[in-house]
């Protein structure tokens, strides 16, 4: 007996091939019965595993370092409740005030860490704390000691919970003439249709985590929007229709 799902749904190829390799972790605990634990996963590839988890009937639990975390492993068959967090997943942090998410990204990546180990990053006033799975946290704390030429002293927290820096919104509103991608983005990032199909067509944005190709895509109310070296935009609500018929929209860029 085999586990039951379709990903037929999943449009990003890239996204579709991660949560295949999520999938995999979840089948060996769904013939074994025993406990197993995942990479990270972003909020649209954990829906997809918590819905293939409900419906093949496996007990599983999503663990981040705060509830809060945009990027959190699974943990199927788990032994006991509460989960221990310190088990799977290890918080570090070290003083900084002016490395910024990238550059912490760009380090860890440069000395071999692969993105699913690593979960979220919170730049805080005067330090940096960061989520990694707990086999690479000794390694990571032994070995990386500079970011971007500054020195930095990094220690495991010995609780496993990450500070959650608070995020500040801008908050705009704009009129389109329809809810398609190419439209969004245009309004957005405030450049023309023609640019805003560039971006799209180059694999540049994301809806709600997944890298959408059609500038005909139809964007819902609440969805979030990732546009590369323009930063990430929530389209909170369509508030009414003016007189021509163009939607007046309500959004917001994290800053």
């Amino acid at each position: 007996m085999s586990l039951e799902y379709n990903l037929n749904f999943v449009k990003d190829k890239a996204k579709k091939s991660n949560i295949k390799k999520a999938i995999s972790i979840l089948e060996r605990g769904f013939y074994t019965k025993q406990e197993v634990s995942s990479f990270f996963l972003d909020p649209f590839e954990r829906k997809v595993i918590k819905d293939i988890a409900r419906i093949n009937n496996i007990d599983i639990v999503f663990v981040g370092a705060n509830d809060k975390c945009e990027r959190k492993i699974f943990v199927a068959n788990y032994y006991y409740l509460p989960i221990e967090e310190s088990n799977y997943i290890k918080v570090l942090s070290f003083d900084s005030s002016d490395i910024k998410h990238p550059d912490v990204l760009g380090a860890l990546i440069h000395m071999g860490i692969d993105r699913n180990s690593i979960g979220d990053i919170s730049i805080l006033e005067d330090s940096v704390e960061f989520v990694v799975l707990e086999e690479e946290a000794d390694f990571i704390k032994y070995n990386l000691s500079r970011i971007k030429r500054e020195g930095i002293d990094i220690e495991i927290k010995e609780e496993c919970k990450l500070n959650k820096a608070i995020e500040d919104y801008i908050l705009s509103t704009s009129f389109i003439s329809s809810l398609r991608l190419d439209n969004i983005v245009s309004s957005l990032v405030n450049t023309s249709r023609s640019k805003a199909k560039d971006l799209i067509n180059n694999r540049l944005v994301k809806v709600d985590h997944q890298t959408i190709t059609d500038p005909s895509y139809n964007v819902d109310e609440g969805a979030i929007l990732s546009i590369r070296k323009e930063g990430r935009f929530i389209f909170d609500r369509i508030k009414g229709l003016s007189k021509k018929g163009n939607y007046h929209i309500e959004y917001r860029k994290l800053i």
